[in-house]
């Protein structure tokens, strides 16, 4: 039969678990649902809260499998469909197709769904689905976070890239430039932007052959600048950060920028301080750049001592500003680089954090029914395994106790479902308080049938807990009408006590209890029967 169940979610989570990246889960995923509802359709929507809509990530039919890399807006058919799966509690049908909307959430937020439309309708199993959506949430989640966290380091291998060619770049500059020298390595021991600008204008002014300089950084996208260091009319550093006006108002600078050029002098010309004329000289402005932006200026002059114009200072402030240029762009992109890192690294914790707390919630869901909350048949399996060894290493008896509900089948005829699982609630609620004793286990076997795994106790105790079982049960006093032996709810209990003297024989000690079971059953139900 074709059904959406725990079966199903356990297929789906050995598909998509072992897959590298999200082509090969949304892969995976798509031949399991698709192996399971042959003509069914996947779709995986993620909501993007940031530009608040949705996205299509993959789109997956028999025979054909699209994932969109970018992934691309949904269309407005596939958001209506999702509201109103969301308005009809995850299920629908409509134009002869059923539709199963399966929530993805991390965190306590929606950030995506599955939607599996099919030619037919099945059973879903609405826990089987609470399991399916965290599977596939942890899951699909990780895949995101991995495909983020691939993208952010490729953009920080590209940016430490970029860094190591301007100082590469740099170096070279250096060497070239024995004036500029020291006033680098100065540069590159600056703590901060704000120490770099002033030892900049500083040590400029006392080592190079002008008299005056200031240096002024550009926001392209406001049209702006404002002033960093520069020196009065008495070659004092002082400090300009207050000055911020328009671009357009230096004209000189302007044109430079405007022609992309990256040294203007300017001979014999009125040289200014605070908007106003101190003497006349010669003024040059430098450009600097990242790339094709522009980023600021220098201006310097020859106010104080009259320094006539040498050949060799064309070529001089080119080179200044070039290094000015590359310790700017070195400055940010360390800065952003230190930032990249920061983000990387807690994101990375973050992530483990999550990680480790859904494997924590996986591991117990795995090992929990999901119904009564007791011990699930995997984790009968596991502790079977274990008390069989203790018990043939230290030749101490072990005992299987099969517990069934008395016509259950009739009661679920009579009374539906819901109340079904609420009994089946109800007597797992009882039962796990009949033995306490360390290495005593009950789980659920299946249907109405549950297991005592009780190790290190007589035959003779088996059958006093078989006793205490039905007492348990019968005083909860659940009405049972259409049960002909009793007019309340009963169960039959089988158990077989053995010294296990061979490994790997768990399985004839289920089936001597089965057998134990069939005896009780026969005999009229209601009763308990040990071998």
């Amino acid at each position: 039969m074709i059904a959406l169940d725990y079966a199903f979610c356990l297929t789906v989570g050995q598909a998509i678990c072992p897959q590298k990246d999200i082509n090969d889960f949304c892969l995976a995923l798509g031949h399991a649902f698709t192996t399971q509802f042959p003509d069914a359709r996947c779709q995986l929507i993620i909501r993007d809260e940031q530009q608040d809509e949705w996205l299509q990530l993959a789109d997956i039919k028999p025979k054909h499998f699209q994932l969109f890399t970018p992934m691309a807006p949904a269309c407005n058919r596939d958001i209506d469909l999702l509201a109103r799966l969301s308005t009809l509690k995850n299920t629908s049908a409509n134009d002869d197709l059923s539709y199963q909307l399966i929530p993805l959430k991390i965190r306590g937020g929606s950030y995506g769904a599955l939607i599996l439309t099919t030619p037919f309708s099945f059973p879903a199993d609405p826990h089987a689905c609470e399991m399916l959506s965290l599977l596939l949430s942890g899951a699909l989640d990780s895949h995101l976070q991995q495909q983020a966290f691939l993208l952010e380091r490729t953009q920080h291998q590209k940016t430490e890239e970029k860094r190591i060619q301007e100082v590469s770049s740099q170096k070279g500059l250096l060497e070239q430039l024995h004036i500029l020298h020291k006033i680098s390595l100065r540069l590159w021991h600056s703590h901060s932007l704000d120490n770099m600008l002033h030892t900049a204008v500083y040590e400029c002014i006392h080592a190079l052959d002008f008299d005056r300089m200031a240096i002024f950084l550009i926001n392209t996208h406001t049209g702006l600048m404002r002033g960093t260091y520069g020196t009065d009319i008495h070659g004092t550093v002082t400090n300009e950060q207050w000055y911020c006006t328009a671009i357009y108002e230096h004209y000189h600078a302007k044109t430079t920028l405007d022609k992309k050029q990256h040294i203007t002098i300017n001979e014999d010309v009125p040289l200014f301080h605070d908007n106003k004329e101190v003497g006349t000289g010669w003024n040059a402005t430098i450009s600097l750049w990242d790339g094709d932006e522009p980023i600021g200026w220098i201006a310097c002059d020859n106010l104080i001592t009259g320094t006539p114009l040498k050949s060799y200072h064309c070529e001089l402030l080119k080179l200044l500003g070039v290094t000015m240029s590359q310790h700017l762009i070195q400055r940010h992109a360390q800065d952003q680089l230190k930032s990249l890192n920061q983000s990387l690294e807690q994101r990375v914790a973050d992530r483990t954090a999550q990680l480790e707390e859904v494997n924590r919630r996986l591991n117990q869901i795995s090992r929990e029914d999901s119904l009564t909350k007791i011990p699930n048949r995997r984790m009968l399996d596991e502790k079977l395994e274990e008390e069989w060894r203790r018990a043939m290493r230290y030749q101490t008896p072990l005992t299987i106790l099969i517990v069934d509900i008395d016509h259950f089948k009739q009661y679920n005829d009579m009374y539906g479902h819901a109340l079904g699982d609420k009994c089946l609630a109800q007597v797992a609620e009882a039962l796990s308080h009949v033995e306490r004793r360390a290495g005593a286990t009950l789980a659920r076997f299946g249907g109405e049938e549950f297991v005592f795994l009780l190790p290190g106790i007589t035959k003779a105790e088996s059958k006093t807990v078989a006793e205490r079982a039905l007492k348990a049960v019968s005083s909860l006093q659940i009405p049972h009408g259409a049960s002909p032996i009793a007019p309340y709810v009963t169960i039959s209990a089988g158990g077989k006590t053995c010294i296990p003297d061979k490994p790997n024989n768990q399985q004839q000690l289920f089936i001597d209890a089965d057998v134990a079971l069939y005896e009780a059953k026969s005999s009229g139900k209601n009763q308990a029967f040990v071998l």
